[in-house]
């Protein structure tokens, strides 16, 4: 049983079990509220808000990062409901989200779902990629022979910069994993090309720049095109992109363009020339720079996933000199008025670098 004393002096006694109900049909904007209001109310908000927290990070396949801690709880949970809704694109070889065809005993994808729930599903284009069930780790991959390719319809409004583009592929060669839409985009690309000389496997590479003259701004990586799984991770922010592999750093402090996504082709760059040799089993897209410890925890959730734990080895990007933007970042959500700061931080280019504690 719940006391509440109003400021008028009357004394009102709720049933613990109807507050849990009530405030766990609110979203953390509202819970902040409610807990910034009423002192009595603000040790059940927190852990409603611990209790969402972890329901909201199991649907996102999420490593649960210090979710257990109740203390806190509301901004943690106001954070990633953030990240949950600028998740724009969410893409998985499980055969629950596809439509197949059969052909000679052989799946292939026509159709992929967009788990986001924003609608942004992928189709096939000439050729679908075969689908090869519990081939990694017991899930699901979609299989890229040099000529299969999904694309996504187009976005109803080119994404800007800063975005995310999270992959668990393999590829071989040199070679596009996924590009901007098409022959009228401009380049938006991840892929093992570019060499600086000729190379069979070259190193990973991300840009954002030119159409279809060589990009004049790119991040290269270390990581060849030999097909191995990896997770990448591809920040475009700008001049404060970054390029992760399985966890590590790659690159970073480099511009990549400033070119827009109009939308994807999966399995081939945006003129239809080169075509990915591989497989790939998940793509995720979010329209903002994610929070450091946020991409660690969605990363590590891919790597339990498809079994690549072994690999993955969380390595942080060099610590970039303080500055008055990077301070401006630095807050903590304790009432509903951070919530409105919270989306515009979440969205400036310094927030992924300078986020600690998610």
């Amino acid at each position: 049983m719940l006391s509440l004393t109003l400021r008028c002096g009357a004394e009102y006694f709720l049933d613990g079990l109807l507050v849990e109900t009530i405030l766990s049909n609110l979203g953390a904007t509202d819970l902040a509220a409610v807990a910034a209001t009423c002192s009595s109310l603000r040790r059940p908000c927190e852990a409603v808000a611990a209790t969402s927290l972890r329901l909201l990070l199991v649907r996102m396949q999420t490593e649960p990062v210090r979710a257990e801690l109740v203390r806190g709880a509301i901004a943690r949970l106001m954070l990633w409901e953030l990240i949950a809704a600028d998740c724009h694109l969410w893409l998985q070889a499980d055969e629950r989200y596809l439509t197949l065809a059969e052909r000679f005993g052989t799946s292939y994808v026509q159709a992929c779902a967009d788990r986001s729930g924003s609608g942004h599903g992928a189709y096939s284009h000439l050729n679908g990629p075969e689908f090869l069930p519990d081939a990694l780790h017991g899930c699901g991959v979609f299989l890229f022979d040099g000529a299969a390719v999904l694309k996504t319809r187009p976005f109803t409004e080119p994404i800007p910069q800063p975005i995310t583009l999270m992959v668990v592929a393999k590829a071989r060669g040199d070679t596009t994993i996924i590009d901007a839409l098409g022959t009228s985009s401009s380049r938006f690309e991840l892929c093992h090309g570019y060499p600086t000389g000729w190379h069979p496997s070259p190193e990973i590479c991300i840009t954002a720049s030119g159409h279809d003259a060589s990009p004049k701004h790119s991040l290269r990586g270390a990581t060849r095109g030999t097909g191995e799984w990896h997770i990448y991770t591809a920040v475009f922010d700008a001049r404060r992109s970054e390029l992760y592999v399985d966890g590590s750093c790659e690159a970073t402090g480099k511009s990549v363009g400033g070119n827009r996504l109009d939308g994807l082709s999966i399995g081939c760059d945006h003129n239809g020339v080169f075509f990915l040799i591989g497989a790939i089993a998940e793509v995720r897209l979010f329209r903002c720079n994610l929070p450091a410890a946020a991409r660690v925890a969605i990363e590590l959730g891919l790597a339990h996933r498809y079994g690549l734990e072994a690999q993955y080895c969380h390595q942080p990007p060099p610590e970039a000199p303080p500055s008055p933007s990077r301070s401006r970042s630095r807050f903590c959500l304790r009432t509903a008025a951070a919530a409105a700061g919270l989306r515009s931080s979440l969205r400036s280019p310094s927030f992924g670098a300078s986020s600690s504690s998610v």
